[in-house]
């Protein structure tokens, strides 16, 4: 089950489809410090339901590690082994 925070910046970051937030822009919408904005990106990214990655802001437009959600896969589709 996640928290409140995590379920906050879930539906944030879903609501931005094929785009993301970084640390930084993920503190300011939840209202919380950017170590607690860590927490709950680390949280969502546990649950597997986030990725993070290098990338621009699509809020502040740095380059940062970037959270976007993850992509569910279709059913019946299989991911490629390395």
């Amino acid at each position: 089950m996640l928290s409140g925070h995590a379920e906050t910046l879930l539906s944030f970051l879903a609501m931005r489809a094929g785009s993301g937030a970084c640390e930084k822009c993920a503190a300011a919408h939840l209202g919380v410090d950017r170590y607690d904005a860590l927490k709950v990106i680390r949280e969502l990214v546990l649950a597997g339901r986030i990725l993070c990655a290098s990338a621009i802001c699509s809020i502040c437009t740095e380059r940062r590690l970037v959270a976007r959600v993850h992509r569910e896969q279709p059913f019946g589709s299989r991911r490629p082994r390395n």
